[in-house]
């Protein structure tokens, strides 16, 4: 596996499938964010085929993880731990000190890996995000402190 530092077009001719489901930002959103220059994203590949994709926008010495996509079939699997631990690298390499990123309340399995990895809950925004009964769901805000001996 290996990480590829994503550009629109590479973004919108490689993801699509791994954007199929319709969950978390769009595919076209998100690739409208790579003509600004502080974003950051990576696919995570496999011999060519997409098996995830992670993106940052980054200022300064902090960053914010937008969004995290591993293949539906791929989950639970080490793929997700891998692609955020080399992105985490990849970011602080290039001056990124502090990441913070938002979660579903409900989303268990990323809260364990964010936590995993670090990342602790420093807030709560209440009813952020619909859901598809009408009602709202918080959104959970962790951070995490990237220490100079994991940048190498």
């Amino acid at each position: 596996m290996q990480l590829t530092a994503l550009n629109p077009a590479l973004a919108e001719a490689t993801l699509g499938g791994l954007y199929a489901e319709g969950a978390g930002p769009s595919l076209s959103f998100l690739v409208s964010l790579l003509a600004r220059p502080a974003c950051r994203a990576w696919s995570m590949t496999d011999q060519e085929s997409p098996l995830g994709a992670i993106w940052y926008q980054c200022v300064d010495d902090k960053a914010e993880l937008l969004d995290l996509r591993i293949c539906p079939a791929l989950r639970r699997s080490g793929h997700g731990r891998a692609l955020l631990r080399e992105s985490l690298r990849l970011i602080g390499q290039g001056g990124s000190r502090a990441v913070t990123l938002e979660v579903r309340e409900s989303n268990t399995a990323a809260k364990s890996l964010y936590a995993a990895a670090g990342f602790t809950i420093v807030g709560r925004r209440r009813d952020y995000y619909p859901l598809t009964t009408g009602e709202r769901e918080d959104a959970i805000l962790m951070s995490l402190t990237l220490q100079e001996g994991e940048l190498a």
